[in-house]
């Protein structure tokens, strides 16, 4: 995205992490990290217009 509403109060976006989800799926800590940084670079990706088809593509779905 490279405009955002004009609306001066808008928050900054943000990524929000679930921890106990994360744990749940991963059972070492090498996997929540990965887990980590796969949903991070995922929700970075929508920011710029990425969709979940080439996001998938890409390996990061």
């Amino acid at each position: 995205m490279t405009e955002r509403g004009g609306e001066p109060w808008a928050m900054p976006d943000r990524i929000t992490l679930y921890k106990e989800p994360i744990l749940q799926m991963c059972s070492t800590r090498d996997e929540v990290v990965e887990q980590v940084t796969i949903t991070v670079v995922h929700e970075v990706a929508h920011f710029f217009g990425i969709d979940d088809a080439t996001l998938h593509r890409l390996g990061w779905g």
